[in-house]
């Protein structure tokens, strides 16, 4: 059913449809509601693609997310973006790409910005992004300014939000000295972060704040990791070092699921948390405070953060400045009880 079914069923014309539609002045009240009503009943949907021809809008927002969906910070922002941006009139595509298969994701990438391109998207949101990421993407997408990218980890000539990662590590870390603990491990070191000369990575801030406090960097308690999501693997690896002498008294988690694994090994080897083991993630996941004990853990205002991403994409799509926009979002550290005094300090 087209606009122009309609004016003939009701004897007007396709102008008068459209403005009873979209409730315009210039129609009778009862006319417009007796369109409107028939327009639900037959099932009339728009034409978008015949609007944005009228208009030179598609209200299209690209979004390329370059990690999976399936982490629970990331499941969390994309649905709540979306759900955002379409309240505020705008369309979402997303595009997943795979962070890990570094020989695609060139082309993988280059591929999704060229599609977007090509559907007319008028922003398009890519993240998490670093600096040297960035120079790759800037040459391959042209429309720059159309750009923003969202967690990203440096700082970039684009638009772009940041989190405070380099915070929320410091006061992470920070707790843990105050508390006694000077033996402290990282659990969750992945290949991005490994390889990332950013100073504002969690890892980069995690040895810093170690330098910053006299203490000796030991790659021994440091357990790597294949994504963000855990394995079997990485608790095996993790296991090792608990049975060793010269143990951690503490672990900062590169985020919650990790230190869920960590309740879950040390539980298996008899450890107790916190008495013998403490614990920090990161992000303040849904389950952080249904395990027993409670995570305590570095906690982002997701809200906010995501009211931030559509606030700029609006300002984007509605050229209402040609301007760039920066945005960080401030860490907190939530307390609970995964984090006691160490009794035995070294």
């Amino acid at each position: 059913m087209s606009i122009c079914e309609i004016a003939k069923k009701f004897n007007v014309s396709s102008v008068t449809v459209s403005n009873a539609l979209n409730h315009r002045k210039g129609v009778a009240e009862k006319l417009a509601k007796e369109i409107r009503a028939y327009a639900e009943a037959v099932g009339y949907r728009p034409n978008y693609m015949a609007r944005s021809l009228l208009s030179g809008r598609t209200g299209i927002v690209g979004i390329c997310l370059c990690v999976p969906p399936s982490t629970p910070w990331y499941g969390e922002l994309l649905c709540r973006l979306q759900l955002q941006l379409s309240e505020a009139n705008l369309y979402a595509i997303t595009i997943v790409l795979d962070p890990f298969r570094r020989d695609a994701r060139d082309r993988n990438e280059s591929w999704a910005l060229n599609f977007f391109n090509q559907i007319k998207a008028e922003a398009v949101l890519l993240g998490p992004c670093d600096h040297s990421r960035y120079q790759v993407v800037s040459q391959e997408y042209v429309a720059t300014e159309k750009l923003i990218i969202f967690d990203s980890v440096d700082q970039l000539p684009c638009s772009h939000l940041m989190l405070d990662l380099v915070g929320g590590t410091q006061q992470a870390m920070q707790y843990l000295c105050e508390m006694g603990h000077r033996r402290i491990g990282y659990l969750g070191l992945n290949a991005f972060d490994l390889d990332n000369p950013s100073p504002y990575t969690r890892f980069s801030a995690y040895r810093s704040f170690l330098e910053s406090r006299n203490v000796t960097f030991d790659p021994a308690v440091v357990i790597p990791a294949n994504g963000s999501v855990p394995t079997p693997e990485t608790g095996e690896l993790l296991e090792k070092v608990l049975r060793t002498e010269q143990r951690p008294t503490a672990f900062l988690c590169h985020n919650d699921n990790y230190a869920m694994l960590a309740l879950k090994v040390a539980n298996r080897l008899g450890l107790r948390v916190p008495e013998q083991l403490s614990l920090i993630g990161f992000d303040d996941q849904t389950g952080a405070w249904l395990t027993t004990p409670e995570l305590t853990t570095v906690r982002f205002n997701l809200e906010h953060y995501v009211a931030e991403i559509v606030r700029m994409t609006t300002a984007i799509v509605g050229r209402n400045s040609s301007g760039r926009y920066s945005y960080c979002e401030k860490a907190e550290l939530v307390l609970r009880g995964s984090v006691a005094e160490n009794t035995d300090r070294l």
